[in-house]
């Protein structure tokens, strides 16, 4: 008779079981789609902020000395104000070398444009180099910065003619001169051909840009430039990225070290070019660790509440499973069914419900964040393996304190005055 009673009480409703299981499957797929993002966006919005620019200025050693008295700069204009262009590959040879996404030397110059001083600015633009290891990558500010955009063309970098003299524009400095693309402005008092109108919103639209050989070549610096733009993907700074390296134990500086602070990125490139400082570009650091915390807590939250709601969900279904078993429940209770048998009784049912509403959820949740990946990223997913695990879990235990108080309820029957209702 008892067993009777159990399987008739697992058996019944079975419209309310498939609204719990659909339930726990929606909450899942939510918190499937949302973790799995949360888990892998860390390079990728580091990797989408990367598009805007830098966020670490290298400059050499000696002019990041301030010697200044009484408002003259007495720092020496010699070599050792310059980075050599020959070690630009060794930012390749970090540890942290394939976090380093773009780089982009500059050599600016104020020159006569148009009857009025303008900042012309020697650099990189798509240029191919060998890194360590005899591997051939390419680099510059078409890599650094992917939102600018010109009106025109690009320069060719480098130059099939090494005398040809081509520049970009910025857009603000161009309407002021009054160039177009394919018209000509004056620089160094030659000719040079706009091949472009640069549009960057920044102070870039009031400069004006060519190859680095040619600034090189008017300034008499062969070889030499003054600073360097670096791109890097890092990890939000913490308390502990704030400390002293100098004062850090060695498992803490080991710790440190390895892990890619912006900090630790520019002291690792500062090992490798001895003559320079590497500093972090502050403001895009810091909005970069601010966006990336602010994302990962959205995230979270959504997947919470997603899995609250689904607690409540079987909270509502399992208080009307109750009153709809209490004659079943009574009998068990009658025949020498002890509270802990019940319990495990109710306990099995809901996890049951919870673990196959949780597997689906996680098929539609993959599915879900596969697409989100391949919209918003443009790039495949990269799935961890234990996440689906974790979220059946997560189902299975947001059903369970769902039920809690209605199973505590069901507990508390009182035998007699149930069956006498029923009689």
């Amino acid at each position: 008779m008892f067993v009777r009673l159990v399987r008739q009480s697992l058996a019944c409703s079975p419209r309310r079981k498939l609204m719990t299981i659909a339930a726990v499957a929606l909450a899942s797929s939510i918190a499937t789609a949302m973790l799995a993002v949360l888990v892998d966006i860390g390079d990728r919005v580091s990797r989408e902020l990367r598009s805007f620019g830098a966020n670490l200025l290298v400059i050499p050693r000696a002019a990041a000395l301030p010697v200044e008295i009484g408002g003259i700069d007495y720092r020496p204009v010699a070599d050792a104000t310059f980075i050599p262009e020959s070690v630009l590959p060794k930012l390749k040879a970090t540890f942290w070398r394939h976090n380093i996404t773009a780089f982009a030397p500059f050599l600016p110059v104020t020159v006569e444009a148009g009857g009025s001083k303008v900042v012309v600015q020697g650099t990189w633009f798509n240029r191919q180099y060998t890194a360590p290891g005899n591997e051939r990558l390419t680099t510059g500010v078409r890599d650094l910065n992917r939102t600018w955009k010109v009106d025109g063309a690009w320069i060719d970098d480098p130059a099939a003619d090494p005398a040809a003299r081509e520049a970009l524009v910025g857009s603000a400095l161009a309407g002021r001169l009054g160039v177009r693309p394919g018209g000509r402005v004056s620089l160094w008092g030659e000719p040079f051909v706009v091949r472009g109108l640069l549009v960057t919103g920044g102070q870039e639209d009031d400069q004006i840009f060519t190859r680095l050989e040619t600034v090189q070549h008017f300034t008499d610096r062969p070889g030499q430039v003054s600073q360097v733009q670096v791109g890097a993907l890092t990890k939000p700074e913490d308390a502990f990225a704030r400390k002293d390296p100098t004062q850090m134990t060695t498992q803490e500086y080991d710790r440190w070290y390895c892990t890619p602070y912006i900090s630790s990125i520019a002291h690792q490139i500062h090992e490798q070019w001895p003559m320079a400082v590497a500093r972090p570009i502050r403001r895009v650091a810091d909005n970069e660790g601010r966006i990336l915390n602010q994302v990962r807590l959205l995230m979270l939250l959504v997947s919470l509440a997603a899995m609250v709601t689904a607690a409540l969900m079987i909270w509502s279904a399992m208080a009307t499973t109750v009153l709809e078993r209490r004659s079943e429940i009574a009998v068990m209770k009658a025949v020498g069914a002890q509270n802990g048998l019940i319990a495990a009784l109710f306990a099995v049912e809901v996890s049951l419900q919870g673990a196959v509403g949780g597997a689906l959820g996680v098929l539609a949740g993959v599915a879900l964040a596969r697409q989100v990946s391949l919209q918003v990223f443009h790039s495949p997913l990269e799935l961890s393996p234990l996440l689906p695990v974790l979220v059946i879990l997560a189902a299975v235990a947001a059903s369970l304190a769902g039920s809690a108080v209605p199973m505590r309820s069901a507990l508390r029957l009182e035998v007699a005055p149930v069956l006498k209702e029923e009689s």
